[in-house]
């Protein structure tokens, strides 16, 4: 057995070498993300690594150097970090490894696994240990570094070129053809594709021709235009605050990273017989248009260019977040899982509780995911819940609580749930104008809802029982 392929992939180490995994990809980077949590992976990576190959090729010493040499290629150099992107988006979907020398800071790993190689256990919990972990650990090891690579489009300079309104813009996917600039011959009437130069650097402020006391420019971070009049600025068309904010969440992405600006960021003139065109560019918001009579309006995204009927208008109703109605959720089971706690008031029963909690969450944000679902969140979704929902169920038998405590409880997640949507209905429909103020609210209010929860079951715990009739002095009996 001490040559056991299976066995070294079942080793202790091993085993604690996917959970960090697990945990650590699913988990702590979302709560700590930075350089500690983004070398935990590779450093666990580099242990499970080679006991997997090995089950392959059934070398030790040869999976051992295979990691420590495809690791090094990939994290310096270019080539290496494309060819592993292409092998992940081959075996994962649409991936990106991205060339980072710092990382070479875990190769001291592999002693780790030559270690546990040159240290097996015993037979038959090796074994057993590895025939579970075989499917976790190939789940593992393919997730880490699967990105979705898709950035949204983004109108971000504008110009004119022989004779054509033309806006650069940039987005798209990798894997796909890279972003265009589109052009336009008829004063934003028509568009298409086109191959002309990029400007390289937008511009903020433009004159029509052959009249430079007539100027426009954009304001920064706002979809606002100036013109000069008289020799002073003025409004020339612009997006309230509110409506701004509620275009920036209609354009919202799934990751932060990914988001493009909605606001003004170059502009352009072209003069014609008729008068004169501005053409503004918008960012996520596509740009905006002012005919030669003087008419401005907002043009979204086409597959050819631009449109008028495809900008999102404001009227609609605000889009929230996908991950809003979730949130909620996990506040609402928070809030009945405090309320409870403070009835029930054991150790074991917050553990049993962050467990259930925990195990939700994971579900969550297995199922959530670009690439259809992520299998082994879900996988240690499927063990956290039902573990962390009976040991809650039994702690709470157990410390005595009240049938009260557990419908104030009840009622508290419910009530909470709602006291966390409630806003977020609200700005949707318009009564609040920034998205920013219903997140505020809903905290204040979820925070409100479990106070009065908690509250409610300290007091009823803290009632004492009513003494006992005395006997009356008169009484033979006594």
């Amino acid at each position: 057995m001490r040559n056991s392929a299976v066995g070294w992939l079942g080793h202790p180490l091993t085993v604690i070498a996917v959970v960090v995994l697990l945990l650590n990809d699913h988990l702590f980077k979302a709560l700590w993300p930075g350089p500690v949590t983004g070398k935990l992976s590779d450093f666990a990576g580099l242990i499970v690594a080679p006991p997997l190959l090995n089950l392959l090729i059934r070398r030790p010493r040869v999976s051992i150097l295979l990691t420590g040499a495809a690791f090094t290629l990939v994290k310096t150099t270019a080539v290496g970090a494309v060819l592993a992107s292409e092998a992940w988006t081959l075996v994962w979907g649409p991936s990106r490894v991205l060339a980072d020398p710092t990382d070479l800071i875990a190769l001291p790993a592999l002693y780790a696994a030559w270690w546990t190689w040159n240290r097996p256990g015993a037979r038959a919990v090796r074994l057993a240990r590895a025939a579970v972990l075989i499917p976790v650990t190939v789940l593992a090891v393919a997730a880490t570094g699967a990105a979705d690579i898709f950035r949204p489009y983004s109108a971000y300079a504008v110009d004119v070129v022989d004779g054509m309104i033309v806006v650069s813009t940039r987005g798209g996917s990798s894997m796909g053809p890279p972003a265009t600039n589109f052009a336009s011959s008829d004063g934003g009437n028509s568009w298409s594709s086109w191959a002309v130069p990029v400007p390289s650097l937008p511009r903020t402020s433009a004159c029509v021709p052959d009249q430079p006391d007539r100027c426009y420019r954009i304001v920064p971070d706002r979809l606002k235009v100036e013109e000069s009049r008289n020799g002073r600025w003025v409004t020339a068309w612009e997006i309230s605050p509110s409506g701004q904010d509620r275009l920036t969440r209609a354009h919202a992405t799934k990751f932060p990273e990914d988001t493009e600006a909605v606001a003004s960021l170059g502009i352009a003139i072209q003069k014609f017989s008729g008068g004169y065109v501005v053409v503004v560019a918008n960012g996520a918001d596509g740009i905006a248009l002012r005919d030669t009579a003087g008419a401005w309006r907002r043009l979204g995204w086409a597959e050819d260019g631009f449109d008028y009927s495809n900008a999102v208008s404001l009227s609609a109703q605000g889009r929230v977040e996908d991950s809003v109605p979730m949130a909620a959720l996990l506040a609402a089971l928070a809030a009945g899982l405090v309320t409870l706690g403070c009835g029930v008031r054991r150790f074991g029963f917050a553990a049993a509780a962050l467990t259930l909690w925990a195990g939700v969450w994971l579900f969550y944000t297995g199922v959530n995911t670009p690439i259809l679902f992520d299998p082994y969140a879900v996988l240690l979704a499927v063990v956290l819940v039902p573990v962390g929902g009976i040991s809650t169920m039994v702690s709470a038998v157990r410390g005595g609580i009240r049938i009260r405590a557990w419908a104030i409880s009840t009622a508290t997640a419910a009530v909470a749930y709602y006291a966390v949507m409630m806003p977020f209905s609200a700005w949707s429909a318009g009564w609040l104008g920034y998205y920013s103020l219903a997140s505020g609210l809903s905290i204040v209010l979820g925070i409100a809802v479990t106070s009065a929860g908690v509250l409610a079951v300290i007091k009823l715990n803290t009632r004492r029982p009513a003494p006992p009739l005395q006997p009356h002095a008169d009484d033979p009996d006594q």
